[in-house]
């Protein structure tokens, strides 16, 4: 072997030991890891629904409950934890309209107790809303409640008539919840929906005869199963919405 190669061989392996003392030095230092810390978003407590609260419903206290909502998003009508005792007072409140579960509670959707309009947020848009007084023998029992489907007669003398057919019922008596854990209601007033001009039609019916409601299935008849209807060819009827 000649000179020059042993040199060069030399040279390497000195390069080499001193590159494997460097790898050894900087091993011993520990990595260096940059931590970043997520920005915490800020939020405020609002008060939601929690199940669907349908139209003309009364709230109770299990209905709502406080969310953290972001601040970010909040509108101003919705209800906040600044206004925490506003929770208590709504048990008494009613939905103006459909109240969603997990949607915020706001002023605009909600009529309270004692609070004017009560009625008026339950009729539908250019309805009105009249009360008639029945019993249990003029009211199917007693098994008439709030949200159901009446057909209204009107009796004078020996002839009686369907005057209206599928009339909503808004109330019975001061209950106007559909919802009621009562199976009937012994109910004197129904409050019901009409049109304003079947309000008149109703209105000079009851003043020549006596009224009566009658319960319809809350299922929509099938096929033939109209067939078994016994009415008489004399008997008038005015449909609800159409007279």
């Amino acid at each position: 072997m000649n000179v020059s190669r042993i040199a060069i061989l030399g040279i390497a392996l000195v390069a080499g030991a001193a590159a494997f003392f460097l790898m050894l030095g900087n091993s011993s230092e520990a990595p260096t890891v940059q931590v970043v810390e997520p920005v915490k978003e800020e939020t405020v407590r609002v008060l939601i629904a929690t199940r669907d609260i349908q139209r003309g419903e009364r709230l109770a206290l299990e209905d709502t409950n406080w969310v953290a909502w972001p601040k970010k998003a909040l509108q101003p009508s919705f209800i906040t934890n600044a206004n925490s005792e506003l929770r208590e007072e709504l048990t008494e409140a009613v939905a103006r309209s459909l109240i969603v579960a997990g949607e915020p509670l706001v002023n605009a959707k909600i009529v309270r107790a004692g609070q004017s309009g009560l009625m008026a947020a339950i009729l539908a848009p250019g309805m009105r809303a009249l009360t008639m007084r029945v019993s249990p023998e003029t009211s199917s029992g007693g098994f008439v409640l709030p949200g159901d489907r009446v057909d209204i007669f009107n009796t004078t003398g020996k002839r009686t008539k369907v005057l209206f057919e599928e009339v909503r019922v808004l109330a019975v008596n001061t209950i106007y919840s559909e919802n009621t854990e009562t199976p009937n209601i012994a109910g004197v007033n129904v409050t019901i929906e009409l049109s304003p001009r079947d309000a008149e039609a109703f209105t000079t019916a009851r003043a020549t005869g006596s009224m009566s409601v009658v319960l319809r299935s809350i299922f929509k008849p099938e096929g033939d199963a109209v067939a078994n209807d016994r009415r008489s060819s004399d008997v008038n009827v005015i449909r609800y919405g159409r007279s």
